[in-house]
Order: C-alpha cells, then sequence, then structure tokens
C-alpha cells in the first residue's frame, strides 16, 4: 500500500473513529458536559464524511472543506472557552479573567486576518484566489487558538490545578488533536508538495490516536477521579504554588467586584 492508500485508509479510521467516541460520549452522558467537544467532533465527522463521498467532484469538495472547516473554526473558539472554565472550575475570578480575554483577542484577531486581505488580496499563481484567502483566515485564526490552547496548558503544567481527569483528557488530547492538523496545514504551505501526502498521513495519525485515547479514557468514572499535573513530584513547591494561584484568584476576584 503506497502512502496514497495509508493516506485515503487512516482517513477512513478517522471518520470511524470519531463516530466511536460520539457514541461512547453520548452513551456515558459525557456529552453533556463536553458539549462543544461534542458538537465540534459532529461537525468533524458530517465534514469529512460528505467529502469522502464527493472527494472526486473537485469544486463540491472544496465547498464542503471551506464550509466544514469555518463552522469548526467557530466551534472551536468555544471550545477553547469551554477548556478554561473546565480547568479553572475552583478559581472563578481567573476563569472569568481567561475567558474574557479570549473573547476579546480571537474577534481581533480575525478583523487582522481581514485586515490582511483587503492589504495584500493576491493569490500566488495557479492557486485559487478564493483558497488563498480562506487558508490565510483560517491559518491566522489557527494560530490564535493554539496559542490560547498552549498558554492554558502551560498554566496547568506550573500550577498544581486539581482537575477531573476526563477534563485533563479532554484539554491534552484536544491540544494534541488541534495541533496535529495546525502544523500539517502549515508545513503543507511551506514544503514542496510532494511532502503533502506523508504530512497529511502523519497528521491524520496522530490524530486517531487522540480518537482512541478519547475512545478508551473517557468514562463516567473520570468525573469523580481527579488528578493534579503541576509539579505533583514536589509537595513543598506544590503547597507555594497553590498559594500563589490563589492569591492571583483573590486579586482577580476583587478587581471585578
Amino acid at each position: 500500500m503506497g502512502i496514497g492508500g495509508f493516506e485515503q485508509a487512516i482517513w477512513y479510521l478517522n471518520i470511524l473513529a470519531t463516530i466511536a467516541v460520539l457514541i461512547s460520549l453520548y452513551r456515558n452522558g459525557l456529552y453533556r458536559n463536553y458539549r462543544r467537544l461534542y458538537i465540534y467532533l459532529l461537525v468533524d465527522t458530517l465534514q469529512s464524511s460528505l467529502g469522502a463521498l464527493f472527494q472526486s467532484r473537485r469544486k463540491l469538495y472544496a465547498q464542503i472543506y471551506m464550509t466544514g472547516q469555518a463552522m469548526k473554526l467557530i466551534i472551536a473558539v468555544f471550545v477553547v472557552l469551554e477548556l478554561y472554565w473546565l480547568a479553572l472550575a475552583g478559581h472563578p475570578a481567573l476563569a472569568r479573567f481567561g475567558r474574557k480575554t479570549v473573547r476579546y483577542l480571537l474577534p481581533a484577531a480575525g478583523v487582522i486576518a481581514l485586515a490582511g486581505l483587503l492589504v495584500d488580496p493576491s493569490a500566488p499563481p495557479g492557486r485559487s484566489p478564493v483558497l488563498h484567502q480562506f487558508f490565510s483566515i483560517e491559518h491566522t485564526m489557527d494560530t490564535w487558538l493554539l496559542v490560547f490552547l498552549t498558554l492554558i496548558c502551560l498554566f496547568m503544567a506550573w500550577f498544581p490545578v486539581r482537575l477531573r481527569r476526563n477534563v485533563a483528557l479532554y484539554i491534552g488530547g484536544f491540544f494534541l488533536y488541534f495541533f496535529a492538523r495546525f502544523s500539517g496545514v502549515l508545513l503543507t504551505k511551506i514544503l514542496p508538495a510532494s511532502f503533502t501526502h506523508p504530512l497529511s498521513a502523519a497528521m491524520l495519525s496522530i490524530s486517531f490516536l487522540c480518537l482512541i485515547v478519547w475512545l478508551f479514557a473517557l468514562r463516567r468514572q473520570g468525573e469523580e477521579t481527579t488528578t493534579v499535573i503541576g509539579h505533583r513530584w514536589n509537595p513543598a513547591r506544590m503547597e507555594r504554588l497553590t498559594g500563589q494561584l490563589e492569591a492571583i484568584n483573590a486579586s482577580l476576584s476583587r478587581l471585578g467586584q
């Protein structure tokens, strides 16, 4: 099986795995707790399934891709907001601050992306102007979303935030899932065309791994089990950082009054 055949196979496996995760989340009642992730995966499944059906019709495939990606981009913004709220549930003032920051900066990033197209709307030779403009906006927004996902992951890695196990798997899995797709698209634009299929196969393989972890690890019991990531190996430092975190939350709470 050549790289094209492997890429096709892993694409179909991603569709099947996403459907399996959706069913698992529903059967375990977790779709209520993680609604935005559920909607994101549902839209992703619809986009991929329709794309697989009409992949031979290039114009229709491009329309399905752009519509699906636009919808997922909007939903991803709400996923990030949900992640901030879940990760900082024990520190509500800090959670509100994080969500407000995301709400202000992401629309600003969208305006900047649109302004960039007005300044230089031209597409490279041989590339569709519509696709070029769409990819430019998508890449800008994906970059900012990845920045916020990275920040929340770094925050959890540094501060001893106590999380439900499912929440930790949700955050870590979505970061890796989103990072794989972002990196694949970015490297495809930078590297020669000969790298397109290997990069796509690698990206799909990583997203498939994330889906498999979610499929088997996200369970009802994970709502009752908690974990701490940051500095769990150093109790003294963990206690000091917990005090700092409480002080930051208290300060933001006073500012918000």
